[in-house]
């Protein structure tokens, strides 16, 4: 690693226990770096694809509405919850929105449009990947098969404690 850049942490976060689980252990870590870090949460709006029919553009256009408007909702309680870190942790925001599937836009924006070497990745593990597999896969999933830096998956239950080494 280059030590004159900041050891860059990214991390998927959405309104889910998973991704709370995901940024508090990503903040923890953070806590213990003895280098400089850049810590970046990622919020991503997934969009259903429009298609060259007008009648199911129309619907499309009215269910990406509504997938916009409950995203601004869910990315107030995300930054709520992350209220909690500000003084301890500085962090930035980058919410992307693009259609498709949550994992693949990640993927893309991290490849594409960082413009900076990604050091590590960190998302939550989801307890229903099988229904999610089937309505657009598992995030975590996807970025361990197509991100080429390290991916931490995180369980809800963790623990980032000194074990006294």
């Amino acid at each position: 690693m280059d030590v004159s850049r900041p050891y860059t942490v990214v991390v998927y976060i959405d309104n889910t226990s998973e991704g709370n689980a995901a940024a508090e252990y990503a903040c923890a870590l953070c806590l213990k770096f003895k280098v400089k870090y850049r810590l970046i949460f990622l919020y991503v709006v997934a969009l259903y694809r429009r298609t060259g029919l007008s009648l199911i553009n129309r619907q499309t256009d009215q269910m990406n509405a509504d997938i916009r408007e409950d995203a601004d909702n869910a990315m107030i309680r995300c930054k709520q919850f992350l209220s909690r870190f500000e003084s301890l942790v500085t962090y930035e925001w980058i919410s992307v929105k693009d259609e498709g599937s949550a994992g693949p836009i990640m993927v893309n924006f991290i490849a594409d449009s960082l413009h900076s070497p990604v050091d590590l990745v960190v998302v939550g593990k989801s307890t229903n990947s099988g229904i999610k597999r089937l309505v657009g896969g598992d995030v975590s999933d996807h970025l361990l098969d197509n991100l080429l830096c390290p991916v931490m998956v995180v369980k809800n239950q963790f623990d980032v404690s000194d074990d006294g080494n």
